[in-house]
């Protein structure tokens, strides 16, 4: 099989930045983000208003969420470099009519007027009932507000990835490197409540392609994170390890697929647990027969080693926030007790309906979406182990690329970029890319025997229709046992 150019940016799910230049149609002195289209007092009394109306007309559980966001990509590639940006705001309102049934209106006009006309036409020219009041939480403060830093100034920190790297192989036929930043007002307002936000989430990231043959083989490195620009910044040797990656050279001959012991980076532990709380550990997944035969809370799902927290409140996670996307404050939740399950991800029609006890997973895309419920920043409790010495004969699992399970028959399948052969505790050198662990999800947990006390923080953000755009993970190395085949589709 070989591999074009274009194919190989396809699988990366990149762009070059070269277009994102001309796509923006802007240079680097560009102005700064989209001014805000009203101030924060201007959009709080515009949902106080509409959720007045909500009231005024009966309905139960009135609720107004209103969001500005701005997003800004600056990348860097052997073609060229670029920056584009797009701003959005809306507002969603929410309530409970005497029936029952739960309705919403989403409008994209952040303005008192479209505010105005979206809550009429969910509750007509009822009267306005004034609601219970309370204190505003402010939004938070950033050092250096996200709206002032122009193109050159993204631009400039991108080029500061690209510098760790002074001289780079001929064998490397593609690099870039980017930085995104993501600043997100979000304001929520009920009775008895009114509260405010600002997310800023920003991402660094570089990646360096190199061929093994007709093979592409990639390598990258990423931080992620919520609060200040120099928050967190690459590594010369983080940047040299995505070098690494991409330049080793893969084993030619096939790889023979079957059962070993396992020892999985952090990015592999990572979306494996992931892929579990998105797909089981959900309140709706909970009341699928074929689920609550196995995940029922009590249950247990894995070794005693194992426990699983999702917890929005942990200070700089990527995936946190103060309040969800129904208005309800974060709180820690721990979802497996060394190996036992002891509670699910909801949202409040959850909780109404008796299938959960705690809302404030209540998640949506860009915050204007419809309502899932799904995990923040999952945190995988580290052991004792030490990661050079867990594993003695088997496979070291490295670059996590996507993991799926069918919640039916916890069917697993994990696409990852490499597994590197040891023999006696030591690299025999052998290192096959493109490889798929694969079986049943619950037999993978329970054969864990152990938990680094090592850990890495891992970002993610989901494009396109993905429902829960950022999530983050905080995952040790975990040696067990699993079966291993040559990856049989693209991750």
């Amino acid at each position: 099989m070989t591999w074009s150019r274009r194919e190989v940016l396809g699988t990366l799910g990149l762009a070059s930045a070269h277009g994102l230049w001309l796509a923006a149609g802007c240079g680097p002195h560009a102005a700064p983000l989209t001014p805000k289209p009203a101030s924060a007092g201007e959009i709080r009394a515009w949902l106080h208003d509409a959720v007045e109306r909500l009231t005024g007309a009966g309905m139960q559980d009135a609720r107004a969420l209103a969001v500005v966001r701005d997003r800004a990509v600056a990348g860097i590639d052997v073609l060229g470099a670029g920056v584009t940006r797009t701003h959005a705001a809306g507002a969603i309102l929410t309530g409970l009519r005497r029936d029952g049934i739960r309705i919403e209106r989403v409008t994209s006009e952040l303005t008192a007027d479209g505010i105005a006309a979206a809550a009429r036409a969910l509750a007509g020219d009822a009267r306005p009932t004034a609601i219970a009041g309370s204190s505003h939480q402010q939004l938070t403060a950033i050092a250096r507000d996200p709206a002032e830093l122009t193109n050159a100034d993204l631009l400039a920190e991108a080029a500061e990835i690209e510098a760790l790297e002074p001289a780079r192989s001929s064998r490397i036929v593609y690099a870039a490197a980017a930085v995104e930043v993501d600043d997100a007002n979000v304001w929520a307002v009920a009775s008895g409540f009114d509260r405010a936000q600002r997310l800023v989430r920003y991402r660094r990231s570089a990646v360096r392609v190199a061929w093994s043959g007709t093979r592409p083989v990639i390598g990258e490195v990423h931080r992620a994170w919520r609060g200040e620009l120099v928050d967190q910044k690459l590594t010369a040797d983080e940047l040299a390890s995505a070098t690494h990656a991409a330049l080793g050279l893969v084993t030619p001959t096939a790889f023979d697929g079957g059962v070993y012991p396992i020892l999985l980076e952090p990015s592999v532990a990572a979306i494996i647990v992931d892929a579990a709380a998105r797909g089981l550990l959900t309140a709706q997944a909970s009341v699928r027969p074929e689920v609550k035969r196995r995940l029922a809370v009590g249950a247990r799902v894995a070794a005693p080693l194992i426990s699983v927290t999702d917890d929005p409140t942990v200070a700089g996670a990527y995936g946190g926030y103060g309040f969800d996307d129904e208005g309800e404050l974060a709180a820690p939740l721990v979802l497996v007790d060394h190996g036992h399950v002891v509670g699910v991800l909801a949202d409040r029609a959850a909780v109404a309906s008796g299938h959960a006890a705690t809302a404030g997973r209540g998640r949506r895309r860009d915050h204007l979406g419809p309502v899932v419920a799904g995990p923040s920043h999952v945190r995988i409790a580290t052991g004792v182990g030490d990661r050079a010495t867990m594993l003695d004969d088997g496979f070291v699992l490295e670059g996590g690329v996507a993991a799926s399970i069918d919640p039916s028959s916890d069917r697993l399948i994990v696409a990852v970029a490499r597994g590197r052969e040891r023999r006696a505790g030591r690299d025999t050198g052998r290192v096959f890319a493109d490889l798929e662990l694969v079986g049943s999800l619950s037999d993978l947990l329970s054969s864990i025997t152990g938990v680094s006390q090592q850990h890495e923080l891992i970002g993610r953000r989901d494009d396109g229709d993905a429902p829960l755009p950022w999530r983050s993970m905080d995952a040790p190395w975990l040696a067990g046992r699993g079966e291993l085949r040559a990856r049989r589709r693209l991750g």
